[in-house]
C-alpha cells in the first residue's frame, strides 16, 4: 500500500489536508466517514488497513437498508492522519470543497481483510457513533477492467442495526459532524432516541473549573469566509457550570458571582441538560432595547436583576462530552438547539452571529453606535487562552486602565478633576498612560470618589509619574481600581489622547491590565498575541544595538516580534557568523512584517557608528558600494531595520570575482510531492560524487532544498555558471519527467526546477540559520544527508524550534563545509560546459 498517489494529487503548501505517512496499526482498527461537499456531494468511506486508510467515495452515502446497495468508488489510499480532517480544500486543489467528519469509530474484519480486498468481498463489523453492526463491500463486475477494479457496493447486512424505509436514511436524519466526540473503542448499543442533546453515555466527568477563551485586539475586521461575527457586548463575561440542576456562574477570573445573578442562575437550572459548561456575557437591556453597562452596574448595586440577560455564545461541555475540540460552528448549532425550547421571556438568550466577511458587519455595528464586534474562526476549537481564532474589532479605541491617582476638581466640578491612568509592563511596573477627565456624571463621580479614602497613599505607584505642571494638584492612590476608557489614539510617548470615562470594572484585577496592541489580520490569521507590553515596546538593547519598537509584530501568524527575531540571532551567533564572514550581503526588509510590503536591497545607508562594514567591489565586477555583516551587532542592526532575510554572495570580499561555492536550488512546482524533492537532492548528490565533489544540503525555509558545494576560490563566474548550468541540463536530459533547467513556469509543471542561476556575479542565496519572510518565521537549516526524507520538510524549522534541534545535535551537519578544499577538474568543467 502506498501514499504516492495521494501526495501527488495535492500541494500541501496550499491545502490544509495532512500530508501524513504510513503508520503501524494500533490495538484497534479505525474507520472514518467524511461528508465532502465537492463538485458533487458524496461521502468518503475509509477503513484502516495496512497503515493507511483504504478509501471509497460513496455518492449517496451509506444506507441502513440491506436492500439499498450504495455505489462505492475505490480511490487512492489516504494517510491515517486524514481521518480526523475537517475544513475547506481550496479552489484549484484536488477535491476542492468543504469536508466534515460525519462518523468515526472502530471496525473489525469478518474473516481475512486482505484476502477480502483481493477477492472483492470484504465483510466487517462497525462500531461508530452513527453506523453499527455488520456491513460488506462487494466489488462490481463492470464492463471494463477499470470498472471491475474500482466500483464496489457498500451494503448493510441484515442484523439488529439494519432499518427500513425512512429510518434507513441515516444521512438525512443525522447530518452533523461528530468531530470532538470521543473515539469509541468498544461496541456500544445506540437507542433510536439518542441525539446530540440526549447522549446516554458518560465519557468525561464535568470539569470543576473552566478558563475563558479570550480575543485578540485587531486593527481591522479580517477578510475571508471562515469567520463568524458577533456583537461585542458591554457587560460582564460569565462562564456557567450546570451539574444536575446546580448552577455556578463565574467571572472571567474565576470569581463566583452566582449570588449576584440569582434570576439568571435559576433560569440556567431549568435548561434541559444534565451537565453543561456555557460561555456568554451578562448584560442589561434598557427600555429602548439597548445594552447599557451603567444599567447593569446599577442593577447589581441595588440587587435587582430583572432587566439582566445572559447572552450565551458558546457551549464547551454537554452531558458527559467535552466539546472543546469540536468546530465553533458545530458548538453553536448544538447551543442553539439547546436554547430553542426557552420561552421569549427567558433571561437566557442565544447570541446570534453573522457568517462570512466581517468588514460589512463591523461597518453596520459602528453605524448603529455599537462598541464593536468579536470575529471568530468558525472551524476553530475552544481554547482556554487568548488566541487569534477570536478577534475583537472596536469602533473606537477602548480598553481598561489602572487608576493610581486623581487631580483636584476645578470650576463647578465636584469630587475630582481627572483620573491618572496606567498599565502594567512585563516586569510588573505600572507605566503612566495619561488621564481622563470627561465622560463623568454626578453618579459616576460619586461612585469613583467613594473609593478614594481607603486607597489614598503618599507615594506614587507609577514607574514614570507625571512631572512639572502635570503633577500639580495630584493625589496618589493604591493601584486597585480599574476603569474602562474610550480614547482617540496613543501618542509616541505612550499617552492616550481625547479620553472619555466609560465605567469602573470590578471583574478585572488591576494586575492583569496591560496595554492592548492591535494587529492587522489577514485571511489566515491564526497567531498568538504578543506578551510584550508598552514599556518594553519603547526600547531594548542587544549586542550594543538599541532596538526601537521591539514589541512590533513582524510575523503576525505566531505573534513573533522584532525582539524575538533579534533574540533568534543572538542564539544563532556561533552558527550563522561563519557563513556571513566577509561575504557581500543582500537583504529582504519587511518593516511592517512579512505579510506587508517587503523589498530586496543590495545597498543600505551606513552611518558613522554603524556595525555594518561598507565595501567597494573591484572595478572589474562592480564599483557600487555594498556591505558585509561580520559580527552579531551588525546582524542586530539589520533586524532593527526590519530585515527578515539575509542573502550572501557565492564569493568572499575582497576576491569577489572568484566563486568559492556552487549552489543548486531545487525549486518544485506546486504539484510536486515532497518525496520527489528529496529524491532529486539525493540524485544530485550522487551525480556530484561521480565527478569528485562533496556536497551539503539545507532546507530553505521556503519550498525546496539547496545543495551546496564549497570549492577553492579559483574559478571566475564565467566558468562556474556554464558548468552548473550544464549539470542542470544533464539531469533534465536524462530524467525529463522529473527535472527542468528552464526558468519558464510553463515548462515546470510537475517537475523540479534546478535553479543554477545563483551561480553568477552578484547572485545570492539564503544564509544558513537566517529567517525567511514567510508564515511561521521558518529558518534555513543545514541537514545531515541521512536526514533527507519525509520527516523534515522545507519549512520544518523555525525560530521556535531551531534551538532545540541544535541543542540535541550530536554533530554539526556542515562541520566540514568551511574546511573542505575542492577543486574542479578541467575535463569535467569542459564536459558539462560544452553542452550549454
Amino acid at each position: 500500500m502506498s501514499l504516492q498517489k495521494y501526495w501527488a494529487k495535492r500541494d500541501f503548501t496550499i491545502t490544509q489536508e495532512p500530508r501524513g505517512q504510513l503508520e503501524n496499526a494500533g490495538a484497534q482498527l479505525r474507520f472514518y466517514i467524511q461528508k465532502h461537499h465537492a463538485r458533487n456531494l458524496h461521502y468518503d468511506f475509509r477503513l484502516e488497513i495496512g497503515g493507511t486508510l483504504k478509501s471509497w467515495a460513496v455518492p449517496k452515502g451509506p444506507s441502513l437498508d440491506p436492500d439499498d446497495k450504495r455505489l462505492a468508488v475505490e480511490v487512492e489510499d489516504h494517510p491515517l492522519a486524514y481521518g480526523s480532517f475537517e475544513g475547506s480544500i481550496p479552489k484549484g486543489q484536488y477535491g476542492a470543497g468543504h469536508v466534515i467528519l460525519w462518523d468515526k469509530g472502530t471496525w473489525e474484519a469478518i474473516g481475512d481483510a486482505e484476502q477480502g480486498l483481493k477477492s472483492g468481498s470484504l465483510k466487517f463489523q462497525l462500531h461508530g457513533h452513527k453506523l453499527h453492526g455488520k456491513w460488506a463491500l462487494v466489488r462490481m463486475k463492470g464492463a471494463s477492467a477499470a470498472e471491475s477494479k474500482n466500483n464496489w457496493l457498500l451494503i448493510k447486512e441484515k442484523d439488529a442495526e439494519s432499518r427500513k424505509g425512512k429510518d434507513a436514511k441515516i444521512t438525512e436524519s443525522s447530518s452533523e459532524s461528530v468531530n470532538g466526540l470521543p473515539d469509541l473503542e468498544q461496541p456500544t448499543a445506540k437507542t433510536d432516541t439518542e441525539n446530540e442533546l440526549a447522549i446516554t453515555q458518560t465519557s468525561t466527568p464535568i470539569p470543576d473549573t473552566f478558563k475563558p477563551q479570550l480575543a485578540t485586539l485587531a486593527a481591522r475586521a479580517p477578510a475571508g469566509e471562515q469567520w463568524l461575527s458577533e456583537l461585542k457586548y458591554d457587560g460582564y463575561r460569565a462562564l456557567s457550570r450546570i451539574d444536575e440542576g446546580a448552577v455556578k456562574m463565574l467571572t472571567r477570573n474565576g470569581h463566583n458571582w452566582t449570588d449576584k445573578w440569582p434570576r439568571l442562575a435559576e433560569a440556567l437550572s431549568e435548561l434541559p441538560v444534565n451537565s453543561a459548561w456555557l460561555d456568554g456575557e451578562v448584560a442589561a437591556i434598557d427600555d429602548d432595547g439597548n445594552i447599557s453597562f451603567q444599567l447593569l452596574q446599577n442593577a447589581m448595586k441595588q440587587g435587582q436583576d430583572a432587566k439582566l440577560v445572559y447572552l450565551v455564545f458558546d457551549l464547551m461541555y454537554l452531558n458527559g462530552y467535552d466539546l472543546t475540540d469540536m468546530p465553533l460552528i458545530k458548538r453553536k448549532e448544538l447551543l442553539q438547539t439547546l436554547l430553542a425550547s426557552q420561552p421569549e421571556t427567558s433571561a437566557i438568550k442565544y447570541s446570534h452571529h453573522a457568517s462570512g466577511p466581517a468588514h460589512e458587519v463591523f461597518k453596520q455595528a459602528c453605524l448603529q453606535g455599537q462598541e464593536g464586534i468579536v470575529v471568530k474562526n468558525a472551524q476553530a476549537p475552544y481554547v482556554q487562552a487568548r488566541t487569534h481564532d477570536w478577534l475583537k474589532v472596536k469602533c473606537g479605541m477602548r480598553q481598561e486602565f489602572v487608576v493610581a491617582g486623581y487631580t483636584d476638581p476645578a470650576g463647578s466640578r465636584e469630587k475630582f478633576g481627572a483620573l491618572l491612568l496606567g498599565t502594567y509592563d512585563a516586569a510588573g511596573k505600572l507605566i503612566y498612560a495619561g488621564r481622563v477627565g470627561t465622560g463623568f456624571n454626578q453618579d459616576s463621580l460619586k461612585q469613583v470618589a467613594d473609593h478614594f479614602p481607603a486607597l489614598t497613599v503618599s507615594k506614587t505607584s507609577f514607574l514614570n509619574p507625571p512631572t512639572g505642571r502635570d503633577a500639580v494638584g495630584v493625589h496618589w492612590l493604591k493601584p486597585k481600581l480599574v476603569a474602562e476608557v474610550k480614547f482617540a489614539q496613543w501618542t509616541e510617548d505612550g499617552l492616550i489622547r481625547h479620553s472619555s470615562f466609560v465605567s469602573l470594572r470590578s471583574d478585572k484585577p488591576a494586575k492583569n491590565i496591560f496595554r492592548e496592541v492591535s494587529q492587522v489580520p489577514d485571511d489566515e490569521f491564526q497567531p498568538v498575541v504578543s506578551t510584550l507590553p508598552s514599556s518594553t515596546n519603547r526600547r531594548a538593547e542587544l549586542a550594543g544595538v538599541k532596538i526601537s519598537n521591539p514589541a512590533k509584530i513582524l510575523f503576525i501568524d505566531h505573534g513573533y516580534t522584532k525582539l524575538d527575531i533579534a533574540r533568534h540571532y543572538v542564539n544563532m551567533e556561533q552558527w550563522i557568523l561563519p557563513y556571513l564572514q566577509d561575504r557581500p550581503l543582500s537583504i529582504v526588509r519587511c518593516p511592517d512584517g512579512y505579510d506587508h510590503e517587503c523589498f530586496f536591497q543590495k545597498h543600505v545607508a551606513i552611518g558613522k557608528h554603524s556595525h555594518l562594514k561598507p565595501i567597494k567591489l573591484d572595478a572589474e565586477t562592480n564599483k557600487s558600494e555594498y556591505f558585509i555583516a561580520n559580527d552579531l551587532s551588525a546582524i542586530i542592526e539589520l533586524v532593527q531595520l526590519g530585515v527578515l532575510e539575509l542573502h550572501t554572495w557565492g564569493s568572499q570580499y575582497p576576491i569577489s570575482a572568484l566563486a568559492d561555492r556552487l549552489i543548486f536550488d531545487l525549486d518544485p512546482a506546486p504539484d510536486v510531492a515532497w518525496d520527489k524533492v528529496t529524491e532529486a537532492a539525493v540524485l544530485l548528490k550522487g551525480l556530484l560524487q561521480e565527478i569528485g565533489l562533496q556536497s551539503f544540503v539545507k532546507t530553505t525555509g521556503g519550498k525546496g532544498l539547496h545543495v551546496e558545494v564549497p570549492i577553492t576560490a579559483s574559478y571566475p563566474w564565467d566558468v562556474v555558471k556554464p558548468f552548473t548550468q550544464g549539470i542542470a541540463q544533464y539531469l533534465e536530459k536524462h530524467i525529463p519527467d522529473r527535472f527542468t533547467a528552464s526558468i519558464s513556469k510553463k515548462k515546470r509543471a510537475g517537475r523540479i526546477f534546478i535553479d543554477y542561476l545563483r551561480n553568477a556575479d552578484g547572485a545570492t542565496a539564503i544564509v544558513p540559520y537566517s529567517t525567511r519572510a514567510r508564515k511561521g518565521a521558518p529558518v534555513a537549516t543545514p541537514l545531515h544527508w541521512d536526514e533527507i526524507g519525509d520527516r523534515i520538510q522545507a519549512d520544518s524549522f523555525n525560530i521556535k524550534n531551531i534551538g532545540d534541534r541544535l541543542k540535541h545535535l550530536q554533530a554539526d551537519p556542515w562541520a566540514d563545509y568551511l574546511k573542505i578544499k575542492q577543486g574542479l577538474n578541467a575535463d569535467i568543467i569542459k564536459l558539462f560546459s560544452t553542452a550549454v
